[in-house]
């Protein structure tokens, strides 16, 4: 099925559409209503179930690197799922990735690895 892609110059997302009679079709942006859009070329990809999607998800393979108490570590496994599950996560999975990065990029800037609060916490054991 022929899926387009178009980014919006009013709020600079990317909208997604199944497109099956091109002359008929008026693109849009799903987000924010604008007309102001223009075609991408995309790369060819193939839509997963929902179920092969959570399958790759809960490949062992894909934990074997994380580290709980390293947020780049948690960081880098959200983007993958971020990625795998893409506009399907919405507006707030993005909100919440940046604001993590912004914190992530501060522990840095001030010399912790993010570990020490996990460390001198409550002092309980797991």
């Amino acid at each position: 099925m022929p899926l387009f892609e178009y980014l919006c110059l009013d709020c600079r997302r990317i909208s997604e559409h199944l497109v099956f009679k091109e002359e008929d079709f008026h693109p849009y942006c799903r987000r924010c209503g604008s007309k102001r859009v223009k075609k991408l070329v995309s790369r060819v990809r193939v839509k997963l179930s929902l179920d092969t999607r959570l399958e790759r998800l809960a490949d062992p393979a894909l934990l074997s690197g994380l580290d709980e108490e390293d947020p780049r570590s948690v960081m880098k496994m959200m983007q993958k799922m971020g990625a795998e599950f893409g506009d399907e996560l919405g507006d707030e999975f993005d909100e919440v990735m940046e604001e993590a990065q912004e914190e992530v990029e501060k522990e840095l800037s001030q010399g912790g690895t993010g570990s020490e609060e996990a460390e001198g916490g409550s002092g309980e054991q797991d």
